[in-house]
């Protein structure tokens, strides 16, 4: 029946029964503890406060005599103040101790105490104003008589009843620490007691298990030395099925004894088949390696040549970019051509039109000059009638003798400028002649220069249409190139993965062919192992 049960069931059972066992010794502990812990509040917070405040009043009380006694002993009027103050301080004191006692007293036999302290005190309380008045008089016999008359005994009583109380709580302190040691003793003692015998039914359960869980550990252990040894012949008694992990493991190492008897006929069988398979794997893989070899010639071949293509596109792309430089540098010479072109074209209008104001100017001067001759003319014909005038002149002074003398000499005179006259306008003349005939070279070959000009600039401006478009044929050369090196651009990387692919290829070949040596060593092996596996398999005991 305790094989139906699982490992886990087993343990739990036997930890539960431990566990139960822990909680009962926790229980009891906990109410001793707490009965100890109830003995002990009561004796901190009710007991020993009791005691305190009466050890305090009745030390107080003891006090309020000798200051008294002192007082009355002493002749300054302010050392007896200082004595009767430190009296009604004292006095106070005690009041707020009766005051807080009272309270703390809950039993009858307590408070019928407590009530005697009351008496006594309400019967002290009228004794210490006359006992003051003596003291403030200096009437010291009266006042010791009065002293030990009457406040001695009423101090005395109060005491009396002050120890009787403390008395009583120091007797319910001391059963109350009675009963905390009788309680500790005992929670030892139960503690002891169940944690011994916690501990001998935890031997008793852990031995139990033990067994439970070790006898079929112990089977499984004969079973795996059992095909340690190679006996795989399952002469053993069958073990049934079961809950128990430890037995569940017993039934399926015998599970895997019968599997690996198996196992090893399988193996025995296929040794011989892998062993023929492996010599026929060998003869292939050399014909493979064969193979390999030449694609590896190939494949190496192959990507030199590649290489060489590579290293054309880059020479002709190199060639490319130059190119696409000097086309680029000649567009920009056309450019500048054209602009200074058109700077030529611009200067030549400005000249032509120039040359076209100075032979207007020419002409004009021609008109002036031809003015200027008329005026000569008017002048010398003026000239030559002024020279007709001065002969008529000196031809009627030289008929008149001596009285016409003096005319003929103005005559004289007005005749040689009249020649002098006549000898400026002709050299005017042929000034003016000389500057008609210049001016009408100089207007001749001005319109020739006119001509030659306007030729010129239309020469200029067929010039600059020219260079624009050598600079419009440059661009398209230009991007005409561009494409080119685009183009040779991405070849060159086309060419550059292929012969990165061809080289990939090669080494590829390269180490097919190394792994089909390796194929043909690890055939060779593996019939060396078929060997060896066949000879393993015999070692089993079926």
């Amino acid at each position: 029946m305790l094989h139906q049960l699982t490992v886990r069931q087993k343990l739990l059972g036997g930890f539960s029964l431990l566990i139960l066992l822990l909680c009962v010794v926790v229980v009891v502990a906990y109410n001793k503890l707490h009965t100890i812990q109830d003995n002990i509040t009561e004796i901190k917070e009710d007991r020993y406060p009791k005691i305190i405040l009466s050890q305090r009043i009745a030390l107080n009380l003891l006090y309020i005599s000798r200051g008294v006694r002192d007082g009355v002993l002493a002749r300054d009027k302010n050392t007896v103040e200082k004595k009767i103050q430190q009296v009604e301080d004292l006095r106070a004191s005690n009041r707020a101790d009766l005051e807080k006692m009272e309270p703390m007293l809950s039993t009858p036999e307590g408070r019928a105490l407590f009530a005697k302290i009351r008496e006594a005190q309400n019967a002290q309380r009228p004794l210490f104003e006359p006992l003051y008045a003596l003291m403030r008089n200096h009437q010291s016999d009266a006042a010791r008589d009065f002293l030990e008359t009457k406040f001695a005994p009423s101090n005395n009583n109060l005491i009396s009843a002050l120890l009787s109380l403390r008395d009583r709580q120091q007797g319910r302190l001391d059963k109350s620490m009675v009963i905390a040691l009788e309680s500790s003793r005992d929670a030892v003692i139960i503690l002891l007691a169940t944690a011994l015998a916690s501990f001998l039914l935890a031997v008793m359960v852990a031995l139990w298990i033990s067994h439970l869980i070790t006898s079929p550990l112990r089977k499984s252990a004969d079973l795996v030395h059992q095909i340690k040894q190679g006996n795989l012949a399952g002469d053993s008694e069958p073990i049934p099925p079961a809950r128990d992990e430890a037995m569940q493991i017993a039934r399926d190492i015998q599970e895997m004894r019968d599997g690996l008897r198996q196992m090893v006929l399988s193996i025995q069988e296929n040794a011989h088949q892998v062993s023929d398979s492996a010599r026929a794997l060998s003869g292939m893989a050399q014909q493979v390696a064969n193979g390999a070899q030449t694609q590896a010639e190939a494949t190496s071949s192959a990507a030199a040549s590649i290489e060489q293509l590579t290293v054309s596109i880059n020479q002709v792309a190199d060639n490319s970019s130059e190119a696409s430089q000097q086309a680029q540098a000649a567009g920009q010479l056309a450019n500048r051509g054209g602009t200074e072109v058109l700077e030529s074209v611009g200067k030549i209008r400005f000249v032509t039109t120039s040359v076209d104001d100075t032979a207007k100017q020419m002409n004009s001067l021609t008109r002036e000059v031809q003015q200027i001759g008329n005026i000569v003319t008017v002048i010398r014909d003026v000239a030559d009638q002024t020279n007709l005038l001065a002969l008529n002149a000196a031809i009627e002074a030289a008929r008149a003798g001596e009285t016409g003398r003096g005319f003929a000499v103005v005559a004289d005179e007005v005749r040689k400028l009249a020649e002098r006259t006549t000898t400026s306008a002709q050299e005017i003349t042929a000034m003016i002649g000389s500057i008609q005939q210049g001016v009408g070279q100089v207007v001749h070959s001005m319109g020739q220069s006119l001509n030659c000009v306007e030729g010129v600039s239309g020469t200029a401006e067929q010039a600059s249409l020219s260079m624009k478009e050598i600079e419009t044929s440059a661009d398209t050369i230009i991007r005409t190139i561009h494409s080119i090196t685009g183009a040779l651009t991405e070849q060159r990387s086309t060419s550059l993965s292929l012969a990165q692919d061809m080289e990939k290829v090669s080494r590829m070949a390269e180490e097919n062919n190394a792994t089909v040596q390796e194929l043909a060593t690890t055939s060779s092996q593996l019939n060396a192992l078929s060997a060896n596996l066949q000879s393993v398999a015999t070692r089993f005991r079926l």
